[in-house]
């Protein structure tokens, strides 16, 4: 019992992973959405489905491929209320291992059992072992499709910084130093981006914080619209 019910989750794990990441590539890709949104927005989604796993059958999708079911008769509520409990999944899957039961089965008193009715074999179970393989080829290109969309969003802070630096230098005469990874912040809307870095710049004003606000028109250059030195006491 305890092997089906964690070849059941990590099978659910599947399930959700999938309309979280294509949620997450329209969003950029299509929507030209800032990565962070993005991956909030899919990471929502992913706890929302997690959540509502096994309604409204009383069983999730890896529960109804190997044979299992929520018994005892309960309601839709505690089937909902006994998932929020993975928010703490190591907590909850220490508690699994050692007393072969979840949180949420003790907190809401529900119990997963196995289904009478369910053709469950050992050809089954191969099927399941192979589907979890599947699943993590699946979250490691979910990884890298995150790791491209970053290091892209890298490239183009790298690009306004070229801009950037050479007005602020004009302006100023200070140096701008662009560290390896800077924090920034995307925004797309009526046809251009508009992207803010914060940076560190040495000279006159040393060791003080700088933050450029740049624009972008489709097709166009960056352009400086405002920056802000904040230096420190």
């Amino acid at each position: 019992m305890k092997q089906k019910r964690i070849y059941a989750f990590l099978i659910d794990l599947l399930v959700i992973a999938v309309p979280s990441t294509l949620l997450m590539v329209l969003s950029v890709f299509m929507l030209r959405q800032d990565f962070l949104p993005a991956f909030y927005g899919s990471l929502a989604l992913a706890a929302l489905l997690l959540f509502l796993k096994d309604l409204p059958f009383g069983r999730s999708p890896g529960k109804y491929f190997l044979g299992l079911e929520i018994s005892n008769g309960a309601s839709a509520l505690r089937r909902v209320c006994r998932n929020i409990t993975l928010i703490a999944l190591p907590i909850e899957a220490l508690a699994f291992l050692i007393y072969g039961k979840r949180l949420g089965d003790v907190l809401f008193k529900t119990n997963v059992v196995a289904d009478e009715t369910s053709s469950f074999n050992k050809f089954t179970e191969l099927l399941a072992g192979v589907f979890i393989v599947l699943m993590l080829v699946f979250l490691q290109l979910r990884n890298l499709v995150g790791y491209y969309i970053r290091q892209r969003q890298e490239y183009i802070v790298a690009e306004a910084f070229i801009y950037g630096n050479q007005a602020i230098r004009q302006k100023t005469g200070e140096v701008v130093k662009l560290s390896k990874v800077p924090d920034f912040n995307f925004r797309k809307r009526n046809g251009q981006t508009e992207l803010t870095i914060e940076l560190k710049v040495y000279g006159q004003k040393e060791n003080a914080d700088l933050a450029i606000n740049l624009i972008k028109k489709d097709g166009g250059q960056w352009v400086v619209n405002d920056y802000e030195i904040m230096e420190k006491e």
